[in-house]
């Protein structure tokens, strides 16, 4: 029984330091993207964003390179996931507010999901 046990605990720390370094792994992906080191560059030189279709083409390219900085790995943790949406949706309002073009400003307003309480009469 005693070899029984020596076999199994380099097996048990190799799995425990394996763990211990993907959790600091996920800890090091987030807190770069906490702080705004991660970015990307999204090019619009060629619309013209008077026009509503450019506007929303434009739009659709932010959301993409948000979703490229945000989602650079797949995560089945709630905590992770609420962080990668929060990382989303900062990092597309604050391109839209850079960019500053009122048809995407408004585009960008109107896809916010609105929350609404019903009142009991």
């Amino acid at each position: 029984m005693l070899m029984h046990q020596s076999r199994s605990a380099p097996s048990r720390v190799i799995g425990l330091a394996l763990a211990i370094a993907a959790a600091s792994l996920i800890a090091d992906i987030a807190s770069a993207r906490d702080d705004g080191s991660v970015s990307t560059v999204v090019n619009y030189s060629d619309l013209d964003l008077s026009q509503a279709t450019d506007a929303k083409q434009l739009y659709t390219r932010l959301q993409a390179a948000s979703k490229q900085v945000c989602y650079a790995y797949v995560t089945l943790s709630l905590r992770m996931r609420r962080m990668q949406d929060a990382c989303y949706d900062g990092a597309l309002t604050r391109a839209v507010e850079r960019v500053n073009e009122p048809k995407l400003t408004a585009l960008h307003g109107s896809s916010q999901p609105r929350i609404r309480v019903a009142r009991k009469s």
